[in-house]
């Protein structure tokens, strides 16, 4: 179903996104999404990581935030409409100090892989009744409107996880159709085949931000079957 076009003039949060019509299919390495958040370590090796989007396509602030007293969109998780949800686990960490001795002091990488996971979309209208309090228990977070294949990539930080970042691929599964303040809204009309997502992030990821290209081609080469 075709969408309205809704634009977003001025947008400065992401330099590189040109204005989008939701209604139709991203260009190649076209930014579609802007994120940030966070995760949640669960263990030494396993976690939750829960996203808020400030930038999906050309859609004004107001399509993405519930707004305050005064009518002005929030821009936090908990006024969110939409969030990313995916649990991760890591393998065991490695080192890499180099393979030659260049004359310049080198720095070892921390370097650990993350394999292959899924996320979740999840909406509500009412964004104000989710509860944060166990992030395993989902049923208050809202309706899952988009399915992803998380790939494998190699989480990465050159300052012993003071600082890090994390690239994957994520081919969309499934998508449903729903309604953002009355403007009907489906991921495939934008992302058909996903997304790759570029993560930077702090203190070993518990604060996350990025943004995610489209991915373009056939959906078969995107890695999955999509519904």
């Amino acid at each position: 179903m075709k969408l309205a076009v809704v634009v977003l003039m001025g947008i400065t949060l992401l330099g590189s996104l040109v204005p989008l019509n939701a209604a139709d299919p991203a260009g190649a390495s076209q930014v579609v999404i802007g994120f940030t958040g966070g995760s949640t370590w669960t263990s030494a090796s396993t976690g939750i990581c829960v996203w808020y989007f400030p930038v999906i396509g050309d859609l004004d602030l107001g399509f993405l935030f519930a707004p305050d007293a005064s009518g002005v969109p929030v821009i936090d998780k908990q006024h969110a409409y939409l969030i990313w949800v995916s649990d991760w686990s890591i393998q065991v960490g490695f080192a890499n100090a180099g393979f030659t001795n260049t004359g310049i002091k080198n720095v070892t990488l921390s370097l650990a892989v993350v394999p292959a996971g899924e996320g979740t979309i999840y909406f509500s209208n009412r964004p104000d009744t989710r509860d944060w309090s166990d992030l395993t228990k989902r049923s208050t977070w809202g309706v899952p409107v988009a399915k992803f294949v998380r790939g494998a990539g190699l989480f990465q930080s050159a300052d012993s996880w003071a600082s890090d970042k994390f690239f994957f691929s994520a081919p969309l599964v499934s998508s449903e159709t729903f309604s953002l303040n009355g403007v009907e809204f489906n991921f495939k009309d934008l992302i058909p085949n996903g997304m790759t997502c570029f993560e930077y992030g702090q203190a070993a990821s518990s604060s996350e931000a990025g943004s995610c290209t489209a991915i373009v081609g056939d959906r078969q080469t995107a890695g999955r079957k999509r519904n």
